[in-house]
């Protein structure tokens, strides 16, 4: 294990970078972690780096070392990897197969333990389903340094609690994701999308068509005076819906942060009718539920909780300096102590990413 540092060796209370290379390393780091009392941070590619509270961890451990594809099975549609193998390498191993990973949002740089454990789904999510979907086995390295593993590399092969889901969206607090197995899918024959500009009515009234009229669509993105749609299938399937015309992926909101929101589907649209009106920068993901909202300042943030509150859903800082991380997750969720006590399970000294758990009762500084 490549160890390094910035303020002294570990025994002197100073700041430690770990590298561990196996999944027995990171066991027995975070075991002498959680028995020193040591808070720990986890870095893949550093993509999640700017979410939760921030806290300054004792020692970070970086999962690059976990960078093995341990098996890739394309007649199984199975892949499993370690958790610092980067998403651009699964997706380029598929392809080479005719296959895909489509159900993950891959940034340049971030890793599959990363991706799985920020839940990051793309915006195909419509059609393809979460991320979480596409995990079949994960091994997880505990807190308090035990090697679990959940699920299995064939379904039929798969008993007990259903770990895969529990770490997803687990931003690193239940524990470090050592290795994934993922179902592949096949490429689509073609892919394409389409945008449609204009008034906010009008952008609905085109979204109501594409949504009723059998497109099937993967993705239907409302932007301030546009809608995208993304159309995969064979290409009779993929053709422009009516009063759309073919055009780029849109553009992702543009501020000083982002918060996402979460909705039920049939909020979404009056959430983006509010913002539309309020000349807010957006993106509602029609479908599914999920809108991301530029912001530009803490009171910004807290708007957005005000506003999220007021459709019944929940927002969440996931991109933003400090100073909008002052209440990054608003109220505590549903559900709150149900996520600490499993919290306390995987972590009983609590030393793992904590300002990223959205259920704890101190903020951390």
């Amino acid at each position: 294990m490549r160890r390094g540092g910035d303020r002294g060796p570990a025994d002197s209370g100073g700041h430690m970078d770990l590298t561990p290379t196996t999944s027995g390393e990171v066991a027995e780091a975070l075991a002498a972690a959680s028995s020193a009392g040591r808070v720990v941070d986890i870095r893949g590619g550093g993509m999640h780096s700017r979410r939760g509270w921030p806290f300054t961890p004792d020692d970070v451990i970086g999962v690059g070392g976990l960078n093995r594809v341990v098996d890739y099975s394309p007649n199984d549609m199975t892949m499993t990897v370690e958790g610092g193998v980067l998403g651009s390498e699964v997706v380029r191993l598929a392809h080479g197969a005719g296959q895909a990973w489509p159900q993950a949002q891959v940034l340049p740089g971030s890793t599959v333990g990363g991706i799985v454990a920020a839940a990051l789904s793309c915006r195909r999510r419509l059609g393809v389903g979460p991320v979480r979907d596409s995990l079949l086995e994960v091994v997880v390295a505990t807190g308090h340094g035990r090697i679990v593993k959940g699920g299995g590399r064939t379904v039929k092969s798969v008993t007990g609690y259903d770990l895969p889901r529990l770490m997803c969206g687990s931003l690193g607090t239940l524990g470090v994701i050592v290795q994934v197995t993922l179902k592949m899918w096949p490429l689509p024959m073609a892919e394409q999308w389409y945008v449609a500009r204009g008034t906010d009515a009008h952008v609905m009234m085109v979204a109501d068509g594409v949504m009723a009229r059998g497109h099937r669509p993967s993705a239907v993105i409302v932007r301030p005076g546009a809608l995208h749609v993304c159309l995969m299938g064979a290409p009779g399937d993929v053709a422009a819906p009516a009063g759309m015309e073919i055009g780029p992926a849109p553009e992702g909101p543009s501020g000083a942060g982002i918060v996402e929101i979460g909705v039920a589907p049939g909020a979404l649209r009056p959430l983006a009718h509010r913002l539309t009106d309020d000349g807010r920068d957006f993106e509602a993901w029609l479908g599914i539920g999920i809108c991301r909202l530029a912001v530009g300042d803490a009171p910004g943030v807290a708007a957005a909780h005000d506003l999220a509150g007021l459709y019944g859903g929940h927002a969440q800082v996931i991109d933003g300096d400090d100073e909008l991380r002052v209440n990054p997750f608003g109220p505590p969720p549903a559900g709150a102590e149900i996520m600490r006590r499993i919290r306390t399970s995987f972590d009983p000294a609590g030393v793992l990413c904590p300002g990223r758990f959205a259920a704890r009762d101190v903020v951390p500084v």
